[in-house]
């Protein structure tokens, strides 16, 4: 059976303008998503279309105008995702897909208020239909306060129960979704890809240096190295964090699967797709663990008297 699909993404200050430049079409390629077929980006169309300036300037005038206090690392923006399943959106007639969107907009617009949205575009130009919605989430009383809407992980279930009551009330046949707090399986973000990349460059750099030194220029390529190392452990720590905390929720959502797998027996296209996914998701898991074992072998590399030293330097930096 096809699933209802709802999802959120919270966006600092510094994600907004890029969030905007994809779901707005504003980028001439789109190399870093296969998926994107830029030819048909006319079939793409607003149900609340964006303001004449930035997604930023938006957000920051609903705030503004709210008279909230902000700080740099607030929450200012959420974006939701909302689709279904390929199979089900692609068997509706044009304007029943439509009428999909409506009603989930609909949906959205009851929870947190039509006057806090920025935009809401479908996407027709990639695999499946989708819908990129962003709020700002100001509360009734005009709190900015993300978790607030969103809530804990009981309430994000209860948000799932409640557009799978409202999507559902129309097209019986829809089930109702699990939210990412009850499979525990972990989004990988782009921004890990793109730290373990960059990490991959400096590493190599770090190696380049280390057979540069000789009795000649040891002392300054000693002090090059330990400045490149002092920037770049702090991002191996957390790339480390992020990739172990990925493998462990990948484990646990393949047990739960295993666990579930009777279940799935009446619907092998479904237990396909699961096992798809956790397939594709292993494999980018696998890459990301594989620049982990570079860095690895980088630090074993490094004496342990100039980690110390870069260590105590970074602790005296934080203080």
């Amino acid at each position: 059976m096809p699933y209802a699909i709802l999802r959120f993404q919270k966006k600092k200050k510094g994600s907004i303008a890029a969030c905007e430049r994809h779901n707005e079409r504003k980028k001439s390629i789109y190399k870093s998503n296969p998926d994107i077929d830029i030819e048909k980006a006319d079939l793409n169309y607003h149900l609340i279309a964006p303001p004449r300036y930035t997604y930023l300037k938006e957000v920051n005038k609903k705030i503004d105008a709210a008279g909230c206090k902000v700080r740099s690392d607030s929450i200012r923006m959420v974006e939701t995702v909302i689709t279904a399943s390929p199979e089900f959106l692609d068997s509706l007639p044009p304007e029943e897909q439509r009428e999909y969107f409506e009603r989930a907009l609909s949906f959205m617009e009851s929870k947190i208020g039509k006057d806090n949205i920025i935009s809401a575009i479908v996407h027709m130009d990639e695999r499946t239909p989708h819908m990129h919605l962003t709020f700002v989430p100001l509360t009734k009383d005009n709190r900015l306060s993300a978790k607030e809407i969103l809530g804990n992980k009981t309430k994000l279930c209860e948000w799932q129960t409640e557009y799978y009551d409202c999507m559902s009330e129309r097209w019986p046949e829809i089930e109702r979704g699990k939210s990412a707090a009850e499979t525990h399986r972990k989004h990988i973000p782009t921004w890990l890809y793109k730290l373990g990349d960059r990490l991959d460059r400096e590493c190599e750099q770090i190696f380049a240096e280390l057979g540069d030194i000789n009795m000649l220029n040891a002392g300054k390529k000693r002090d090059d190295v330990v400045e490149l190392l002092r920037e770049v452990i702090p991002e191996m720590n957390r790339f480390r964090v992020e990739v172990n905390q990925l493998t462990e929720s990948m484990n646990y959502y393949k047990d739960e699967l295993r666990g579930r797998e009777n279940a799935y027996r009446n619907n092998r296209n479904e237990l396909y797709e699961v096992k798809q996914e956790i397939y594709e998701d292993r494999a980018r898991i696998r890459t990301l663990e594989h620049q982990l074992n570079k860095q690895n072998n980088l630090l074993r590399k490094i004496p342990p008297e100039i980690l110390q030293e870069i260590n105590r330097k970074n602790e005296d930096r934080v203080r």
